[in-house]
């Protein structure tokens, strides 16, 4: 049974962070802040001691950080709700926080209002993930679905082609009816849809998804 009150602990290096936090807690009536705590060490410690019913959590911290903090605390205690307040909100970062089983994340740039409104879903058995977090999650799970061939334009697929034919750019240019930058725009945007780093790698993986040429132009380049 889920109690009246939310019971919380915040957990960041900053005292000045998690007094602003307490401070604006206190206008909460269904919000009671019961301690604090300044790295991982002594949030599991704190933990133990207090079992509240939610932790605010920070990633970066000194002695233990965030993540392995809230994977000790999980470890002994299965059903914590831990909602992580980071400032990381790159995608390497959210899927490392996520590789955890929290409850939520939101980035520290997050307004009261949101920050409240994820307190109080993850306290009700909900996940929370900050708006931009979960677009950015969403479309790197797509880009795994998504053949990286089949995002390309037409115009790109085009001068991928000319490419695996062992043409120059000027050569392009000329077929095309594009300027030579243009050109050399579009194969460095091959490069960098197709994650390859040579003009070479870039020929090879174009012709392992069928898109022509043979081994005499990947030799000569």
């Amino acid at each position: 049974m889920v109690s009246d009150v939310m019971r919380i602990i915040l957990v960041d290096d900053h005292a000045l962070l998690r007094s602003g936090l307490a401070a604006m807690l206190e206008y909460e009536e269904d919000v009671k802040v019961v301690g604090e705590a300044a790295d991982g060490l002594e949030a599991v410690a704190l933990y133990d001691r207090l079992l509240p019913d939610v932790v605010v959590m920070d990633v970066t911290m000194p002695k233990m950080g965030g993540i392995e903090a809230s994977r000790a605390i999980l470890e002994r205690h299965p059903d914590a709700c831990i909602l992580i307040m980071t400032q990381h909100e790159e995608q390497k970062f959210i899927e490392a926080i996520l590789a955890v089983d929290i409850s939520g994340c939101i980035g520290k740039k997050a307004a009261g209002d949101e920050f409240l409104t994820a307190l109080r879903a993850v306290h009700n058995g909900e996940f929370y993930l900050h708006p931009a977090m979960a677009r950015l999650v969403a479309s790197a799970h797509r880009k795994r679905l998504v053949d990286p061939i089949d995002t390309l334009t037409p115009r790109e697929s085009e001068v991928l082609a000319c490419i695996v034919r062992g043409d120059t750019n000027q050569q392009i240019a000329c077929d095309l009816r594009l300027s030579v930058k243009t050109v050399e725009w579009h194969r460095s945007n091959l490069m960098t849809k197709l994650d390859t780093h040579s003009v070479a790698e870039l020929v090879r993986y174009a012709m392992e998804k069928g898109i022509g040429g043979s081994g005499e132009q990947i030799d000569r380049i």
